[in-house]
């Protein structure tokens, strides 16, 4: 999902480290040359233009020391792309039509920085205000603002496109494609997501791993077609029962992941008492495997504080096997819980 840790062309969070670089080539290019001319006007030309120049490029130095200290962010993206259209605006008033292609530049580097839209809208702004009031021949005006406008038309239309492939890309890379689940890399992406918010705000947060009892025998006996089948169904139960703040991955074979957001592992056990009484009632899969009836082990843990994604993980997975090793079809939380397991053999559900 887009957020504050994703922008431009559809960018995902692990796009970041490219885009951060990408900006910062940006902003350094303006410090260069805006530094050149900032110091030329100062001592042999327009001393105004160098009041305003050296300001910008004192920003943009500082927006790069944040850029190398921090990372990404919107504002520094924002503050780059309206600095050097202001500039460009500015010199172009200031100078005429000489400077005027400048807007070239910076027109085509605000794509690389911020979103499309706002690209288009920012070179929008600068080319009338640059063709109306700094070009003064009416053709000239009118060629200048034809020649950007065709050149805004490719950039925009190569942006969306794109755009379109970097979330194609995202959903190859982060999608389970037989489950349409996340998959290890976008698990790992919400477990330090998750756990980057509990450190800063302690916000609670539990997962539920999953996993599927006497699955190989439903491929020993039935095929690996079936399995499959089997897989996607289990995952459509349990996505039908999940809130918008929950988020399913595929962990292994036949392991499951559910991680959820603002929740206490009390809150959790009733979520994973629910998902084992769906399963267990499925009625499709029940007729599918008459005397294979589906059931599911399912292993609970809360993030506590100062706790390494890893061990909360582990936490989970141990739990798991406590309830596979209880007799499947059990809940179990994990072994340092004081009440560590809820569910009976044969579904029957006790009070959580």
């Amino acid at each position: 999902m887009q957020n504050d840790y994703s922008t431009i062309l559809g960018a995902r969070s692990t796009d970041l480290e490219f885009y951060t670089r990408v900006m910062m080539v940006v902003a350094l290019c303006g410090v260069t040359f805006g530094l050149a001319f900032g110091l030329y006007h100062l001592f042999w030309g327009n001393q105004l233009l160098s009041l305003v120049l050296l300001p910008v490029v004192c920003l943009q130095i500082i927006t790069v020391y944040l850029l190398k200290k921090n990372g990404f962010s919107r504002f520094a993206a924002w503050t780059i792309a309206l600095l050097q259209t202001a500039a460009t605006i500015f010199y172009s008033l200031e100078i005429g039509i000489e400077a005027s292609y400048w807007l070239f530049a910076s027109g085509v580097a605000n794509y690389y920085i911020v979103d499309r839209k706002v690209a288009l809208s920012f070179n929008a702004v600068a080319c009338f205000v640059i063709a109306v009031y700094a070009l003064g021949e009416p053709a000239i005006a009118i060629r200048y603002a034809a020649s950007f406008v065709m050149i805004n038309i490719f950039l925009f239309s190569f942006a969306r496109q794109l755009e379109k492939k970097n979330a194609q890309l995202d959903h190859m890379l982060t999608v389970d494609p037989l489950t349409m689940a996340g998959n290890r890399t976008a698990l790992e992406a919400a477990l330090r997501r998750v756990k980057s918010q509990y450190d800063r705000h302690e916000t609670p947060v539990s997962l539920i791993m999953i996993d599927l009892d006497h699955f190989k025998r439903i491929n020993d006996t039935h095929g690996h077609s079936e399995g499959d089948r089997v897989l996607n169904r289990i995952a459509t139960l349990i996505k039908k029962r999940l809130r918008p703040t929950d988020s399913l991955f595929r962990f292994g074979g036949e392991e499951f992941i559910v991680i959820t957001e603002n929740t206490h592992l009390n809150q959790a056990a009733y979520l994973a008492e629910d998902i084992r009484k769906r399963v267990e009632s499925d009625v499709d899969d029940q007729r599918k495997h008459a005397g294979d009836a589906l059931t599911v082990s399912l292993g609970l843990a809360q993030l506590r504080g100062n706790e390494a994604a890893d061990d909360w993980l582990g936490r989970a997975d141990k739990a798991m096997y406590k309830a596979k090793a209880m007799g499947r079809n059990w809940i179990c939380f994990d072994a340092d819980t004081s009440a560590d397991q809820t569910g009976n053999p044969s579904g029957t559900a006790s009070t959580l």
